[in-house]
């Protein structure tokens, strides 16, 4: 008898853990689904500022390829919803398919008319303005100057279409997305990872018709260039280099990255170079980057580039105006000996000249004068070694002869050329650029490559100072230049949309300087009316950080101090150049001049302001694609049935996503048994941890009745992952009180709510649940009356660690429950959260941290759970809660000694 019952104990243990195991992987596919969700949502964000930014100025090439992008990825959230709500929400896939249809229908119009196929090959003579997403970023730009009858040397382009076909012939896409996958879930690094697909991409031979394509495009080349009569055996030397769509570009930039190769002799090595080209496209950093960026890893808008190698004598890089001193009428040409390919990377001492720009054509200088203005501050090198083409291919390293070593490489005419071919090409292009040149042995100028010159714009000084006291906060320099004026503190969004210059009088303004908790990129609109800016968090390459350069603001990232010790309306000064802030001095407040006319207006996130001035055809796509119809999350109209356009369903599938993550715990209980662990802290606030990866300490083994009888409650020493574990120490600070007695008029409101409170979905005394990872925590509870939720990323990297909050409701009325979240609002925004309030509503966020703030900022919560419980009864008038807010910041966190 006694053996049959162990054999019972034992068989329905056996079916609970295979429940459990069940459970689990599928609550860690939700969780990686969820995750995979989370990339995409933000992914797509990024392509709706990018399209609306397109709809203003962008062409109809570019519109095109964003807006097909976000219409993949939009499918993919449709996806990922359904996934997680168990096709609870398949009928957004019409809703999807039919808004495809009408964007498509509106990108084919904006084009005007359907595009020719497009060639593998094409001759750079051939090339016509607005190629750039087939042939990329570098081939364009030549071909746009040797249309303009500059020095270019000839050539052809291999375009973007034939990459892609190549990566996509047999099963090499699919094994390079094999690798990376491979990489992203940490079973390779990343020189490994890029090993091997350079290695599958050099072993894997070229499509016929790439290869005749190549074969047509190289001797025709050989046809346009070489003499009649060249000897057979003396095959024309070219250069193969890449020439990406976003190489060059302002978002994305992989300059350096890829390989050039140089002297490649013949139809078959050219087919080996075009290999090694693309092959480069997968080395490590170029992966990284692709990966981080959120990029195709393998549908690359990449060009090859062919022209005619140019044997120099000498070569170099021009900078058409001198990066360190923006502010002076000169350039800065380096040179070296032979190949420029020394000049680029570096390698060896280089000439330095700093020509001034050409004066107008009346003005010019004599020509002794010119040759001494074109020589003064130039730096000659003595040169060493030089790159010259081999005989049969490739390169090869030689002395530099002695006579020629401490010799000039460019006299005041070659420079005199340079400098007018300079500013020539950048009155082309419109802006400074960054121009790489060779001189042949024949003294004959070429223009190899141009981009734009990634220049900081700069001020002029109106003033200066000597700082008399230490700084107010110091940081890095992202966006050049002074400013002085009146700080304007911002904490929300409310307070950047009631931004306003500050009022000096005959309908003049006071310059401002704002004063940002972290990089806001709702701040760029606002740029344009301020002086200069100071970010507390955030780093130079960030969004705000650019649209600061590109409008010439002063701007101070990583000013960790600014937001306690700048106060609101403080005159300051905001030395960008050196990274520091310092209170402006009375008599420099005094010589400072409002700017005179109209005040600034503000820019609106209104739609009708966006489009005001775009086609119809253009709004009406905008419309479709970047107009949010859906603002209330909790209104009535928050439906499927009410999405208008792409950004609706952005919208919607979030906010469904994390509901559906919400009830995971719900649906999940019935089968997660010891899955779910509570949590036992000895406090009036439990909820059952999940853990997916790390998360928890694992339980030590028990017997068998023990583990039929318990739960397993989890202690704090048994949690493992790091956001959860600050949570933990902030809800068992020391003197925190759960407790706060609500009045009589409070207890009426309670008690109604209560009980209509059991028809709810999720009715007080539900099951709270925490979803946890190593560097992960999802927290969504139930709290007496209120929601709140908890999202955050807690690791290694600064860039990614993020906290998202929101709270709302409350069991005391609705008036009282707004006083809880003006409570909560001002504690979050003195601890640097950028808030959002609606109602009984708050979200905040906190981005771009370290691992040591966002753990700080985690127990501030943990203590904020348990302060704020039934905080709604003792808001008794419109003062509450400021007082409350100030007590809790001071570290007094027992409510009963409040009240």
């Amino acid at each position: 008898m006694t053996a049959m019952f162990r054999h019972l104990l034992t068989y329905l243990h056996d079916r609970k853990l295979a429940r459990e195991n069940a459970a689990l992987t599928t609550l860690k596919a939700r969780y990686h689904t969820f995750r995979i969700f989370l990339e995409n949502n933000g992914r797509a964000l990024e392509l709706l500022v990018t399209i609306d930014s397109l709809l203003h100025r962008g062409g109809a090439e570019d519109i095109r390829s964003a807006c097909e992008e976000l219409l993949s990825i939009t499918g993919e959230l449709v996806d990922g919803l359904n996934l997680l709500a168990d096709d609870g929400y398949t009928d957004l896939y019409a809703f999807h398919g039919r808004l495809s249809s009408q964007i498509l229908q509106h990108l084919g119009d904006l084009a005007g008319r359907p595009e020719p196929p497009q060639a593998y090959c094409l001759a750079l003579d051939d090339l016509e303005p607005g190629l750039i997403q087939k042939i990329g970023a570098k081939a364009a730009n030549l071909a746009h100057l040797r249309r303009m009858s500059l020095p270019v040397p000839d050539g052809f382009v291999c375009t973007t279409r034939a990459c892609r076909q190549f990566l996509h012939s047999g099963e090499l896409s699919e094994k390079i997305r094999k690798i990376l996958g491979d990489l992203e879930n940490g079973r390779l690094d990343g020189a490994r990872a890029s090993s091997r697909i350079k290695e599958m991409v050099l072993a894997t031979p070229l499509p016929p018709d790439i290869v005749r394509a190549l074969q047509d495009a190289y001797a025709g080349l050989e046809r346009r260039t070489m003499p009649a009569g060249r000897p057979a055996a003396a095959p024309l030397a070219v250069s193969v280099r890449s020439s990406g769509v976003a190489e060059d570009g302002s978002e994305h930039s992989f300059a350096g990255q890829f390989s050039s190769l140089l002297n490649i002799h013949g139809p078959e090595a050219l087919l080996a170079a075009y290999r090694e080209v693309v092959a480069s496209v997968f080395n490590a950093r170029a992966i990284a980057y692709r990966l981080k960026a959120g990029l195709a890893p393998v549908d690359l808008d990449f060009a090859v580039l062919c022209q005619v190698m140019v044997d120099a004598e000498c070569a170099g890089v021009m900078f058409t105006r001198d990066p360190s001193h923006p502010e002076r009428q000169r350039m800065a040409i380096s040179a070296v000996a032979g190949l420029g390919i020394t000049a680029v990377d570096g390698s060896v001492p280089a000439d330095m000249y700093y020509p001034p720009r050409m004066p107008p054509g009346d003005s010019r200088p004599p020509e002794a004068d010119r040759d001494s203005r074109l020589m003064a501050d130039a730096a000659i090198s003595t040169k060493t070694l030089r790159q010259v083409p081999a005989a049969g291919g490739g390169l090869r390293t030689e002395a530099v002869p002695a006579e020629a070593a401490d010799a000039a490489l460019l006299s005041p005419a070659r420079l005199d050329e340079l400098v007018r071919s300079g500013e020539l090409i950048e009155g082309f292009e419109g802006c400074p650029q960054d121009v790489e040149w060779a001189y042949s042995h024949d003294n004959r100028l070429y223009i190899l490559q141009t981009r734009p010159l990634r220049l900081a714009a700069t001020r002029e000084r109106i003033f200066s100072y000597s700082p008399a006291s230490p700084p107010l906060a110091t940081g890095r320099c992202a966006s050049p230049g002074t400013a002085v004026g009146k700080a304007c503190v911002i904490h929300s969004a409310k307070d950047l949309q009631q931004l306003d210059p500050a009022p000096a009088g005959n309908g003049s303004t006071w310059p401002l300087i704002l004063i940002l908790p972290q990089s806001i990129i709702d701040a760029a609109r606002y740029l344009h009316v301020c002086s200069g800016a100071v970010v507390a968090t955030g780093n130079p390459t960030d969004h705000l950080s650019c649209i600061a350069r590109e409008y010439a603001v002063p701007l101070i990232t990583g000013a960790q101090e600014a937001m306690a010790r700048i106060g609101d309306g403080q005159w300051i000064i905001v030395d960008a150049d050196h990274g520091t802030v310092m209170e402006a001095p009375e008599p420099l407040q005094t010589t400072i001049r409002p700017t005179a006319g109209p005040r600034p207006a503000t820019a609106t996130p209104a739609a009708g302001a966006a489009t005001a001035t775009a086609s119809p055809l253009r709004q009406a796509l905008r419309a479709a694609v970047a107009q949010l119809n859906l603002t209330d999350t909790y209104g009535p109209t928050f439906s499927a049935r009410e999405c208008r356009s792409i950004h609706d369903l952005i919208r919607y599938t979030h906010e469904m996503a994390v509901l559906a993550m919400f009830d995971t715990g719900d649906e999940i209980m019935k089968e997660a048994g010891d899955l779910l662990r509570p949590l036992d802290l000895g406090i009036p606030f439990s909820f059952l941890v999940i853990d997916v990866g790390g998360g928890v300490r694992k339980a030590e083994k028990i017997t068998l009745r023990e583990r039929m009888a318990l739960r397993h409650p989890l202690h704090r020493q048994d949690i493992l992952s790091v956001p959860l574990a600050a949570l933990c120490d902030g809800l068992l600070t020391h003197g925190l009180s759960w407790h706060s007695a609500p009045d009589a008029e409070a207890l009426a409101g309670i008690f109604s709510r209560t009980m209509l409170d059991g028809r709810g979905v999720r009715p007080a005394g539900s099951f709270n649940y925490a979803i946890a990872a190593r560097d992960y925590l999802n927290l969504n509870a139930r709290v007496e009356f209120h929601f709140a939720m908890l999202d955050s990323v807690c690791g290694r990297d600064a860039h990614a660690n993020y906290i998202r909050f929101r709270f709302k409701g409350g069991g005391a009325g609705q008036e009282r429950g707004h006083r809880r979240v003006l409570f909560l609002q001002h504690v979050l925004e003195a601890n640097s959260f950028y808030t959002s309030m609606t109602g009984d509503l708050i979200t905040a966020f906190l981005t771009g941290v370290s691992r040591e703030v966002t753990q700080q900022q985690l127990v501030m919560l943990g203590r904020l759970f348990g302060f704020s419980r039934f905080l709604d009864g003792i808001m008794v008038s419109e003062d509450t809660p400021r007082q409350l807010a100030a007590a809790f910041l001071a570290g007094r966190f027992d409510t009963r000694d409040l009240v």
